[in-house]
């Protein structure tokens, strides 16, 4: 389970490798429980400790309800449009969290307030921290807005909540009703100034009616004289003049303020709050006053004719000629209404904001242009009828100019008024509080619940994180299936650790020695496996991984299992460089195989003359040899195939001893000529990563392997390494119980636990 690289190189990935590998890693968290539970409480106990030790912190939440009042289509609104709305409540959350709105609120909290979260000893810094603390978010897709504050006591963030609420109210009141107040700052100016003139009209009229002791001194008399009447009409004219000039000249100043404050300037003229702006953008649009004014007719005929249809009906069914007549002229209308405001929003489209702005400055400056113009002429020809009437009438007439001055300043004035009163003053935007902050009592950080949550996610973790950990470190294979797995190979015996044996020869080999131990059963629990293999198995080469994992004490005594069986057997000893065999046997430096090699006679005569026949009944033994220089070239030549197949032509079985397969190629050499390899493996001496290796080496070169042979199991091991010998074989058994080894008795040699639910074992290339 530890080495996935290697092991996922070898096997391609599909479901059954996955569940492979969650099956072995659970196997390592179930061998190595307690460091998972060990990480579990030690996560608990820091847990345990954080809430206790943790500063409490509360929090309040309020919510702001944004609305965008008036109801002109071309005004866009929060509620009729949709990408509006997209745009803008982003603009409003941001707005919320802004400078302005935190000092606002700064100001508004007392300094006992600030000092539970604020820094004292950096103020400048409290917007910042302020920040930190607060959230704000939108609702959904609704027009609410949420903020909650988390403070280290549950008043002061309900006080915090209100306070931050309080200045964006405060803010977005200045900010919507920035353009308004402009206005009516420029018309209360203008006010101030005709009082004053009206004022001095009055008392000239009050000395003048004095001076020639006239009666009527009424504004609302009427002259007699024609200068004084056409002083008059002159006068009339000034005044409308007049109203126009001021119209105008607050309609530009408020244009002005709205760009400096960055407003839409359609959303403004389309407000209602001017009325001059909005009647000179529909006649820059190609819709003059009167088609207003038919527009307006309409939408009032159309009311009168739903209210007459809706009458009717009461009396008359839905095919009755009056109720059509009335039914096709609503249509009608309805479709003329919503033609006129397609076109409107169509010439509107088409105009950019800058050129929008452009034209329409430029079309107001010139109109005031013109009105100061028009004003300054009727200014010189009233001034000019009424120095006639002057002269004329003496100071009757002037007492008429006075009280014709009077009337026009007083009408100026009372529209001055009432443009006044009329002005919103609140704007189209509209905020408001829905839902008041409270202190809340339950301590949000830290919360029971995901303190827990996350000792146990983070105890799991680091214990499952310690585990992967600790099984690479520790570099052997823990279990049958977990070496099956990765190497790809069937274990086709398990053979328990052997206590030594004196003298050599025979007397050293555990199954010739004692055949009825459970040692010699395992031997002969591989000879089935073997015998028992799909693939061809009559020249077999026995390695292993690392020196001293006793490969040449398996050959041996698998080779006198084969014997015994009645299988003519022969064994060789294939490791030129260190005669581990030969020696276990006692025929070191007796020629055998190198000589063979060397020489250039035939097979069978170097053979017949080299080989230890009879080792024991069934048994021929061929030995190393000399050491030669050069083993892997020696090796490599064409005689050491003649030599294989010669000695598969003789013999039944031949099992071939060789070096460890990771420290030479003497292995790959003799496993390219022979059927197949068996890997004599020592789990608690081997690393897995040099057995992988090695088995990678054989896979590379196509040599197949046949099988897992696990050596020298101690007893503590048993319970990993549960072989046939050991489950149903113990210490007590009767050997005199046991089936005789004879050729007849062969077939019913058992094979390992790990593989008794299958008849044939086939052995299996590692791809």
């Amino acid at each position: 389970m530890n080495d996935f690289s290697l092991a996922s190189s070898a096997v391609p990935e599909s479901t059954t490798h996955l569940l492979q590998v969650a099956v072995q890693f659970i196997s390592a968290v179930r061998r190595r429980w307690h460091i998972v539970a060990t990480s579990v409480l030690a996560t608990g106990i820091l847990g345990a400790l954080y809430y206790a030790t943790a500063t409490r912190y509360y929090t309040s939440k309020a919510e702001v309800l944004i609305l965008q009042a008036g109801d002109n289509p071309l005004s866009p609104t929060i509620q009729s449009q949709n990408n509006r709305e997209n745009n803008l409540m982003p603009t409003f959350v941001n707005l919320m969290t802004s400078q302005k709105v935190l000092e606002g609120a700064i100001r508004q909290l007392s300094p006992e307030d600030c000092l539970v979260d604020l820094n004292p000893d950096k103020p400048e810094r409290w917007p910042a921290q302020l920040r930190a603390g607060l959230t704000v978010t939108s609702v959904g897709r609704s027009n609410i807005i949420a903020v909650e504050y988390k403070s280290r006591h549950p008043e002061v963030a309900a006080r915090v909540v209100n306070a931050v609420v309080q200045s964006y109210l405060d803010f977005m009141r200045t900010t919507t009703q920035g353009t308004a107040a402009e206005i009516v700052h420029v018309l209360n100016t203008e006010k101030d100034q005709i009082a004053a003139q009206l004022s001095e009209k009055e008392q000239a009229l009050q000395q003048l009616s004095q001076q020639i002791g006239a009666l009527d001194t009424g504004v609302n008399s009427q002259a007699i004289h024609p200068l004084v009447e056409r002083a008059r009409a002159f006068n009339n004219a000034l005044v409308e003049a007049q109203k126009t000039r001021v119209n105008l000249e607050a309609t530009i100043q408020a244009v002005e303020a709205a760009l400096r404050n960055g407003q839409d300037i359609r959303e403004y003229l389309f407000s209602g709050s001017d009325t001059v702006g909005q009647q000179l953008l529909l006649g820059l649009l190609g819709f003059d006053r009167e088609e207003s004014i038919a527009r307006a007719n309409m939408e009032r005929q159309l009311l009168e004719d739903r209210v007459q249809l809706a009458n009717v009906q009461k009396y008359l069914g839905n095919n009755h000629p009056q109720v059509q007549l009335l039914q096709q002229r609503i249509a009608a209308t309805e479709d003329y209404l919503r033609n006129y405001q397609r076109r409107i929003e169509a010439r509107l489209a088409m105009l950019g904001d800058s050129e929008l702005t452009s034209l329409l400055l430029g079309t107001l400056r010139h109109r005031l242009q013109e009105s100061v113009q028009k004003e300054h002429a009727l200014q010189l020809q009233y001034e000019a009828a009424r120095q006639q009437a002057a002269t004329l009438a003496g100071g009757l007439a002037q007492m008429e100019m006075l009280k014709n001055d009077i009337a026009g300043l007083r009408e100026l004035y009372s529209g001055l008024v009432r443009r006044i009163t009329n002005m919103d003053l609140t704007g189209d935007l509209r905020a408001a509080l829905v839902t008041e902050p409270v202190a809340n009592p339950t301590p949000v950080s830290p919360n029971l619940f995901r303190v827990i949550s996350m000792v146990l996610l983070g105890g799991l973790m680091l214990g499952f994180m310690a585990v992967y950990v600790m099984d690479v470190l520790d570099d052997r294979f823990r279990s049958i299936e977990e070496m099956q797995w990765q190497l790809r190979a069937p274990v086709l015996s398990i053979v328990r650790e052997m206590p030594p044996r004196s003298g050599q020869g025979l007397e050293a080999v555990e199954v010739a020695a004692d055949p009825d131990s459970i040692a010699s059963e395992s031997f002969r629990t591989l000879r089935t496996a073997l015998a028992l293999s799909d693939a061809p198995t009559n020249s077999v080469v026995i390695t292993s991984v690392q020196p001293g994992d006793g490969k040449s004490t398996v050959a041996a005594n698998l080779a006198v299992a084969f014997a015994q069986a009645g299988k003519r057997t022969l064994l060789i000893d294939g490791d030129m460089r260190r005669a581990g065999l030969s020696t276990f046997l006692g025929f070191k430096g007796q020629q055998g195989l190198s000589e063979i090699l060397r020489e250039t006679a035939a097979i069978e005569e170097s053979f017949v003359s080299r080989v230890r026949a009879s080792l024991a009944a069934n048994l021929d033994l061929l030995p190393c040899g000399s050491r030669p220089a050069n083993p892997a070239e020696l090796l490599s030549s064409q005689r050491l195939t003649e030599l294989l197949q010669w000695a598969t032509s003789r013999y039944e079985q031949v099992i071939i001893d060789t070096p460890p397969a990771s420290l030479a190629s003497d292995t790959a050499i003799w496993g390219r000529s022979a059927h197949g390899v068996v890997f004599v493996l020592q789990p608690d001496k081997d690393k897995r990563r040099a057995v992988l290796r090695a088995v990678e080496y054989l896979a590379i070169l196509k040599i197949p392997l046949l099988g897992l042979v696990v050596n020298r199991v101690k007893s503590q091991s048993e319970k990993e390494y549960a072989g046939y010998a050991g489950e149903y074989y113990g210490e007590e058994s009767n050997p005199s119980d046991e089936t005789a080894d004879t050729p007849e008795a062969q077939t019913t040699d058992a094979v390992p636990s790990n593989e008794h639910h299958h008849r044939r074992i086939v052995p299996r290339k590692v791809a």
